[in-house]
């Protein structure tokens, strides 16, 4: 045990909520703990915006009472012990201390009460294996029971036990992701240990794999996330193509500076290289055949196949316009970044800034005013108005209208 002061760090919204559970905890002699990342982002200085507790005792209960005193939103889980509050924006999950038995690789773990030190020993990291008592305020004590905060001193990420990666080989992903995030360094024998059981992601599921990732995604490091990760082998466990390189390294600077970064970009940006049968793969692995990535990655790979239509010399706006408007704008913006032809990426840019924001002046109502009849002529002439806006022979409503009596004869 080491004297923490660290209780006072939180922002005072979670530490009315912290010390409100130790309070309500202690009429009880039951003790509460600030456990897992909020421990290491105290003693780090970064921002806190959740806290986890864990109770030596019924979880559930503690909960009911802080929602009754605090006026706070509830969720229970009485089958696992645990429950969230929400309040004025701030998150509390609570849990009871207990400990884990996993039957065999890759399987969700058996779980039944524990002690706190039961509790941190299932934890996956040294750095998230901390705990704060609140029970006392002012007098916090930090247990660090596997040198969590040497690690963190240090800048290293390691994991408790020789067979964490056998137990939950997801930790190999979760271990890529605090290393790229906190800027630190995987531990010599955590690597040793991470390469040897490669493997063991074989044995996760697909769903499992799929959430991992898209927390990768979504982290601001993602770029050195899924390079340091191909680096380990990790990505290419997902699908053997999914291998760092040269061009998806200059994909990934281009998407930084100019386009909106956003998850499903990252994903379209990592999965470009791959071929059809290829994606399929990946996609039914990951269990995300018939989602949203389905339809962005494929689109990607579609028009990868078109592109040198843009490429063509003299192209008109219109046409770059009609060759694009079909696809998702993140679909084009993955072809954008991978073009390595000044002139491709240039035309994109210029479909992507400007051309698929243009409209014309008179719609479909307004040419059955000018006598046309309903039908598919009307779709027709209106192809036409957009293409001559494009392209610039026409420039206002009153051009527009000219334009449209010509085309319909009259």
């Amino acid at each position: 045990m080491q004297r923490g002061g660290l209780i006072e760090r939180l922002p005072p919204p979670l530490l009315k909520l912290a010390l409100t559970a130790g309070s309500l905890a202690g009429r009880s002699g039951v003790k509460v703990h600030l456990v897992g990342g909020i421990v290491r982002d105290l003693i780090l200085g970064r921002p806190c915006v959740d806290i986890d507790l864990a109770v030596e005792g019924d979880a559930v209960r503690l909960a009911l009472q802080m929602a009754e005193k605090m006026g706070a939103r509830l969720t229970l889980h009485r089958s696992f012990g645990t429950a969230s509050l929400k309040i004025d924006g701030f998150n509390v999950d609570l849990a009871t201390c207990r400990s884990e038995i996993y039957r065999h690789p890759g399987a969700l773990p058996v779980v039944k009460p524990g002690s706190l030190q039961d509790d941190l020993k299932r934890r996956d990291f040294t750095i998230n294996a901390m705990a704060v008592c609140v029970n006392a305020p002012g007098r916090d004590v930090l247990t660090d029971l596997f040198g969590g905060r040497r690690d963190l001193s240090q800048g290293l990420v390691r994991v408790l036990h020789d067979k964490s990666f056998q137990d939950d080989a997801t930790r190999m992903m979760r271990a890529v992701r605090y290393e790229q995030r906190l800027g630190f360094k995987l531990e010599r024998s955590t690597v040793r240990l991470l390469k040897h059981s490669l493997d063991m992601l074989d044995t996760i599921s697909g769903d499992r794999l799929k959430n991992e990732l898209l927390l990768w995604l979504h982290e601001d490091h993602c770029y050195n996330i899924l390079r340091r990760a191909s680096q380990l082998g990790i990505t290419g466990k997902l699908h053997p193509v999914l291998k760092w390189n040269q061009a998806m390294s200059a994909a990934f600077r281009r998407a930084a500076p100019d386009i909106v970064k956003t998850s499903p970009l990252y994903f379209c940006l990592l999965v470009y290289n791959l071929n059809e049968d290829e994606l399929y793969e990946l996609l039914g692995r990951l269990n995300l055949a018939g989602s949203r990535l389905d339809l962005l990655s494929n689109q990607s790979l579609k028009l990868r196949s078109i592109c040198k239509e843009l490429v063509k010399p003299a192209i008109t706006r219109s046409k770059i316009y009609s060759t694009l408007h079909e696809f998702d704008p993140i679909a084009v913006q993955t072809v954008g970044c991978y073009a390595v032809n000044p002139g491709l990426r240039r035309n994109i840019k210029l479909y992507l800034d400007t051309l698929r924001y243009v409209k014309t002046s008179l719609g479909g109502n307004e040419l059955l005013k000018l006598g046309l009849r309903e039908g598919p002529r009307v779709g027709a002439i209106l192809n036409q108005l957009l293409a001559a806006r494009l392209d610039g022979t026409i420039r206002s409503k009153s051009d527009e209208i000219k334009l449209a009596r010509r085309l319909a004869g009259f």
